[in-house]
């Protein structure tokens, strides 16, 4: 699954299959790729075909039609670690948080598992929606949706924990609020280091 790079960059590694090419001589080129069957040019110029697992088709069809039961069925019966990294991304990014719950402990993801019990538990969707951001690592677009939400707070929060504490004084005294708790957070922190 491509996408997994602009979600979970650990993820990709896990989400990659890998085909021995030992068969289709040196430097093969691929010709056309569809469905689960892939033709492939020889540098001697004769056509070869092979054909890759259905799987992550049937997967990513069941994630289309938001058919997420259905999903998580396939993958526990076909056991690949390929196909729950792939399910594991394509729910996160669909914010569909029990499949994701699932597919990364499927793939011994626990520290995972246990920030997205943490997202599930907050009642307040716009913090819910910037702690995703955030496990995307995106941590601009979770500031924003939390300012965007008046969570001002938050959005402080969020960045003394990120150690932006330029950025958290900013929007404390843009919103002239809280500049107390940045400057001492930022005193403990550097007491905390002797500094």
């Amino acid at each position: 699954y491509p996408n997994a790079v602009y979600i979970d960059t650990d993820l990709l590694p896990l989400s990659k299959v890998h085909k021995d090419a030992g068969e289709f001589g040196k430097s093969p080129q691929i010709v056309s790729f569809l469905g689960h069957h892939c033709t492939l040019r020889r540098s001697d110029g004769s056509l070869v075909s092979t054909a890759v697992s259905p799987y992550p088709t049937i997967l990513q069809s069941y994630v289309h039609k938001g058919s997420w039961e259905d999903a998580v069925r396939l993958c526990r019966f076909v056991k690949d670690q390929a196909l729950w990294a792939s399910l594991a991304a394509m729910s996160t990014m669909a914010k569909e948080l029990t499949t994701s719950e699932i597919a990364y402990a499927a793939i011994n993801e626990a520290e995972k598992v246990e920030y997205i019990s943490h997202i599930k538990e907050i009642s307040n969707k716009a913090a819910r929606n910037a702690e995703m951001s955030l496990f995307c690592k995106q941590p601009a677009e979770a500031e924003g949706t939390l300012l965007q939400a008046g969570l001002i707070y938050r959005a402080i929060r969020l960045n003394i924990d990120l150690f932006k504490w330029n950025r958290a004084l900013e929007i404390a005294v843009k919103h002239k609020t809280h500049v107390d708790t940045v400057l001492a957070f930022r005193q403990k922190y550097l007491s905390d280091f002797g500094l």
